[in-house]
């Protein structure tokens, strides 16, 4: 629950991504913790969009890579926050970006990137971390990015009191679809029942500006430990450019002026074919624009918050720790009291 009287925190961010399928999505997780990193927004939820551990685990490895663990000691073996899984949608695939990132190994054969998902104890109930994490914020200062398949809002949006709740916490939506075949029955329970503004980041404007593999080489050169580089070099035969769809997702969601425009208010479907169909007119949905004299400003800065440093956080306060007095300073001891057993002298005149 929010502090009662505290100040109002950087916006939070609940984030849903079908994980391991397409580098865009993992791209996204990374500009959204370079967004957190330098405090203009805050992760609130991390959750997957399938019944996957390896989807899960490289959730929470990016998680850590970024923002470190609860302890805030980087690259540490505490958890941080949990990772909500779908039970639906389930997936044995192990894609080539996933297997780059969860098996890569030391000389000495240990995992490179520790994580905490082994098995499903180790995930949380996806409808419990995202309604959760509404419950927790300030009204308002909450925003939404989804990126692939809607199974995990649309299954939020059937909890008793959720749609009000949503509106009351949440300003938008952001989408980013992808892969809708998978549930397509999610993908209109979404577009026709969500109960804020959605702003769709559609393939066409991913297609429109394409993150480079040049800046794998560059801007990640910091680090010969990346997961994100890591990624990118196995998900496709390099080099290639990944469209960025769910990337301008995040960006928009956390900076919505400068870098996108916006199509007038309109309606958004579901086609036969599964893909979106967006109509002017009634309705509170928009679909997201690119100005092209705002491409180059737009890559730079995609490439430049992927590739932060990860910013190590605050330690959290802790109470300060019991500690006898007379081991900290014999002269403040208590006095020693009589032993009843002892007579007691007479004090002298």
């Amino acid at each position: 629950m929010q502090a009662i009287g505290a100040a109002k925190p950087p916006l939070g961010v609940i984030f849903d991504a079908d994980l391991g399928n397409a580098i865009d999505a993992v791209l996204a997780m990374a500009v959204l913790y370079g967004l957190d990193g330098k405090n203009e927004c805050r992760v609130v939820a991390t959750t997957v969009s399938k019944h996957s551990l390896s989807s899960a685990g490289m959730a929470e490895v990016i998680a850590r890579f970024y923002a470190g663990t609860v302890s805030a000691d980087f690259g540490a073996v505490g958890r941080g926050l949990p990772v909500g899984m779908s039970i639906a949608n389930k997936s044995t695939d192990e894609t080539p970006l996933l297997k780059a990132v969860l098996n890569r190994k030391t000389p000495e054969g240990n995992p490179v990137y520790n994580h905490g998902i082994l098995q499903l104890n180790d995930t949380a109930d996806v409808h419990a971390v995202i309604r959760n994490a509404y419950t927790s914020q300030h009204d308002q200062n909450c925003i939404t990015v989804l990126a692939g398949p809607a199974t995990n809002l649309a299954g939020v949006l059937g909890l008793p009191g959720v749609k009000d709740l949503i509106k009351q916490k949440c300003k938008a939506l952001v989408w980013a679809p992808d892969r809708l075949s998978v549930d397509p029955a999610a993908a209109q329970k979404l577009l026709a029942e969500w109960p804020t503004p959605i702003y769709i980041a559609t393939p066409e404007l991913g297609a429109a500006v394409k993150f480079p593999a040049s800046a794998v080489e560059t801007n990640f050169a910091w680090s010969e430990v990346h997961p994100i580089a890591d990624a990118y070099r196995a998900a496709q035969p390099m080099p290639y450019e990944a469209t960025t769809a769910a990337v301008a997702a995040v960006l928009y969601a956390v900076k919505p002026e400068g870098f996108f425009t916006l199509s007038p208010a309109g309606a958004a479907t579901l086609s036969p074919k599964n893909t979106i169909v967006w109509k002017a007119g009634a309705g509170q949905h928009h679909l997201l624009q690119l100005d092209p004299a705002n491409k180059a400003t737009v890559l730079e800065t995609m490439t430049t918050l992927a590739s932060a440093k990860p910013v190590p956080r605050a330690q959290r306060r802790r109470r300060p720790p019991v500690v006898d007095p007379a081991k900290a300073d014999p002269a403040k001891a208590d006095p020693a009291k009589p032993d009843p057993a002892k007579p007691v002298e007479p004090t002298k005149p």
